[in-house]
């Protein structure tokens, strides 16, 4: 008598939780220098990137990234060899990442420098009302000319020359055109005053131009990758909200990464007021634009004495709503069996209690969005002994990174 084959059922994996190194403490080193162009609130890491293009896409993929911030992602899938669409609702932060990855190189950005003259005449009316406590006179006379010949060029090398210029307006050593200040935040001229009391400093002339030519060399130092423009045409970076991608075929992404706004965020219009004056964008735009403007309150169960998140202005269910019309447009970019990779965080609160943001995501998912998408798994990268603590690359102490893993159905 023949044998019967057994007839076997698979089950379907659940979801899971995964806790551990994902990637080496020397991960940072390997990331192109590109990647420091502009140090702002919330930057992401480049090595979480690399993690998750390398873990959930090829070369040749089409990556989506509708909160691109400064570009972390769309820089690494570019180097990648993926192809990059990206979006976000801030003009400033788009106009970087074009500049980022359309690089000028060192003789490009020498020989248009050399033909500034940043000396000429200016009205200092605007200097004594809100930069007198940041620059010498000289300096903001020479950062008016520059930002006056870039508002009159829109071409590659003069927004690669901006995106030097934004980085340098502010910080915390001689490099930097301001006097001593945080170098990933516009603070207040009334916040600068009381920092130049406390450290018994006033401006001083600090020239534009050789600081210009010094950060070039920097960010250049890896070089201009071939590969940047390998892409370069079916890339794409729009101003856009997260909830509107209709610059993006449906069915067309393999893979969306992004690391989108928490509750506690900073308001970026707010933290940049600065930079969005050196490229004539006004705040109050960015402001209205910005998702969490909308908010009236944090719910006091995510309060934290944390200063990065006692001013947040947005609240949990407000952010949870907000979170389920940007998925629902992710879905529909996304290819069946691709894959949403949300980077997280852990957010401190009162008491010493620890708010998990995926967790909500997860419930929200299998809830309101079943039709759409799975949740697969959260990864979460946990640096071993006292790594947790060291500092990387000047971002601070490297707190645990959560990774939402979402199926595309």
């Amino acid at each position: 008598m023949a044998a019967r084959a057994a007839l076997r059922l698979v089950e379907k994996p659940s979801y899971f939780v995964e806790e551990d190194e994902l990637w080496a403490p020397t991960a940072a080193r390997s990331a192109h220098s590109l990647h420091y162009a502009l140090s702002y609130n919330g930057q992401t890491a480049p090595e979480v990137s690399q993690f998750a293009l390398s873990k959930f896409s090829r070369r040749g993929d089409v990556v989506v990234d509708p909160f691109m911030g400064g570009g972390t992602h769309m820089l690494e899938a570019l180097l990648g060899g993926r192809i990059a669409l990206g979006s976000d609702a801030n003009p400033l932060m788009v106009r970087a990442v074009r500049a980022k990855v359309q690089p000028a190189d060192i003789t490009e950005v020498t020989l248009r420098l050399q033909l500034l003259n940043l000396r000429r005449p200016v009205g200092i009316e605007e200097y004594r009302r809100g930069f007198s406590s940041f620059f010498d006179v000289d300096t903001f006379r020479e950062i008016l000319g520059l930002k006056s010949y870039l508002r009159e060029h829109d071409d590659r090398v003069s927004r690669f020359i901006e995106l030097l210029a934004s980085g340098l307006l502010h910080g915390h050593s001689a490099g930097f055109l301001s006097v001593y200040s945080l170098p990933h935040m516009s603070v207040s001229p009334d916040e600068q005053e009381r920092i130049n009391r406390k450290r018994a400093q006033s401006p001083e002339y600090r020239a534009v131009i050789p600081r210009l030519l010094r950060r070039a060399a920097m960010l250049l130092r890896d070089g201009v990758p071939s590969v940047l423009t390998q892409h370069e045409r079916q890339s794409k970076f729009s101003v856009r909200d997260a909830r509107d991608l209709s610059f993006i075929p449906s069915a067309s992404a393999s893979l969306a990464l992004t690391s989108p706004p928490i509750p506690g965020d900073r308001n970026a219009s707010l933290d940049n007021w600065m930079r969005l004056w050196f490229a004539g964008i006004d705040p109050q735009a960015v402001r209205d634009a910005l998702w969490s403007e909308e908010g009236v309150g944090l719910d006091e169960s995510l309060k934290s004495d944390d200063e990065n998140f006692s001013e947040a202005q947005s609240s949990r269910g407000q952010w949870l709503v907000f979170m389920n019309e940007s998925l629902l447009e992710l879905a529909r970019v996304t290819k069946t069996g691709g894959r949403a990779v949300l980077c997280l965080r852990e957010v401190p609160c009162r008491g010493g209690a620890t708010w998990l943001p995926d967790e909500d995501l997860k419930s929200l998912v299998e809830q309101e969005l079943s039709r759409f998408w799975e949740p697969e798994c959260a990864l979460v990268h946990r640096p071993k002994g006292a790594r947790v603590q060291q500092q990387v690359r000047g971002r601070g102490p490297e707190h645990a990174h959560r990774l939402l893993v979402l199926r595309r159905r």
